[in-house]
């Protein structure tokens, strides 16, 4: 029976900042990198003719000028942009298909928190996550199934690709076969352009950007917790008065 990764909160998912509020579109720009590391040399389909060193992992980004978020790039195709680009909102179902956004969907409820450790642990977990989500985009679907090796296809290892990304990616990838781990976020897809996973370079990186929804125990717990607040200031206002 899988295991899933260990859950892990740390003070940088705070930056996960709930974007349900924005209207569309929005402005976005890349402001920096998080976890994550260099691939030493990588074919993707934004560049076929070379092995490009590419960053894998999170990027940073700004939205409206204002919030502060984490986020993985979902469109091989494209490139960031560190100047504000027009974006609008899409569904991971509508863009990449309902069995395509399910592997997504348990990639992330398996290894996301995995992303977020400090250290060295958390770069190589935040490099092989952006590499297996890169694959699964441009290489895997419901028709061919998930293919683990990257040795074919559009997104495909070179000789100088860096060996523990490989391995960590591919076991990740691996592990999807429909039992989700225990992690449950909401998700918010950034699209510029001619998006995600539909080729050609129209546009810029596409983007997307998951909070966490607390499992319903820890959400009753909180609520529970919340009343309690709730009761005792009560009782303040009821004895001074």
């Amino acid at each position: 029976m899988k295991t899933s990764i260990k859950k892990v909160l740390l003070v940088s998912a705070t930056c996960l900042t709930s974007l349900s509020a924005y209207a569309n579109p929005v402005i976005i720009k890349e402001t920096g990198l998080g976890n994550g590391l260099w691939t030493n040399g990588l074919i993707l389909p934004v560049d076929t003719n070379n092995a490009r060193g590419y960053w894998s992992g999170l990027q940073t980004l700004l939205i409206d000028n204002s919030k502060s978020v984490l986020a993985f790039c979902v469109d091989p195709w494209e490139w960031s942009s560190s100047f504000n680009q027009n974006y609008s909102t899409g569904n991971l179902d509508t863009i990449f298909g309902a069995p395509k956004a399910n592997f997504i969907r348990e990639l992330y409820s398996e290894a996301y928190s995995g992303t977020l450790l400090a250290g060295d642990p958390g770069k190589l977990n935040a490099a092989a996550f952006q590499l297996a989500l890169w694959e699964i985009i441009a290489d895997d679907g419901a028709a061919i199934g998930l293919q683990s090796d990257l040795t074919a296809g559009l997104v495909r290892k070179v000789a100088s690709t860096n060996a523990s990304m490989l391995t960590a990616a591919n076991t990740l990838l691996s592990h999807i076969d429909g039992v989700y781990g225990r992690e449950n976020y909401s998700y918010e897809l950034f699209i510029s352009g001619r998006s995600v996973g539909q080729a050609g370079t129209s546009g810029y990186q596409d983007f997307l950007v998951v909070n966490r929804i607390p499992e319903p125990g820890m959400a009753a717990l909180m609520l529970t917790a919340l009343g309690g607040l709730g009761l005792a200031g009560l009782r303040r206002r009821k004895q001074s008065a």
